[in-house]
C-alpha cells in the first residue's frame, strides 16, 4: 500500500510519534492499550486566515480546506486498500 507521503507528496505529511497539542484531549490511547491503530491528526488550521483554535475549545474555527484535504486523504487510504 502506497504511503501519504507517496501519494500526495512529503510537505503534505508531518509525523508527529506521540506528540499532541496540550490544548486537546482525547481518550484514543486508552482503546488503543486493547487494539492495536492508527490516530489521524488533521489539523483544521491556517494561520494566514487566522483560523488557529483548537477542537473542543470556545473558540473553534477550522478553515473548511481542511475538510476537503481530509475526504482526499483518507477516500484515497481506502482505494489503496481495495486494490492493493
Amino acid at each position: 500500500m502506497k504511503s501519504m507521503a507517496e501519494i500526495y507528496g512529503e510537505t503534505h505529511l508531518i509525523l508527529m510519534y506521540g506528540v499532541a497539542s496540550g490544548q486537546s484531549a482525547d481518550d484514543f490511547a486508552y482503546f488503543q492499550e486493547k487494539i492495536p491503530g492508527v490516530y489521524f491528526f488533521l489539523v483544521g488550521s491556517n494561520y494566514e486566515k487566522g483560523i488557529s483554535a483548537m477542537p473542543h475549545t470556545p473558540g473553534f474555527a477550522v478553515d473548511e480546506e481542511s475538510i476537503r484535504i481530509g475526504v482526499n486523504y483518507f477516500s484515497s487510504m481506502i482505494v489503496e486498500r481495495l486494490f492493493n
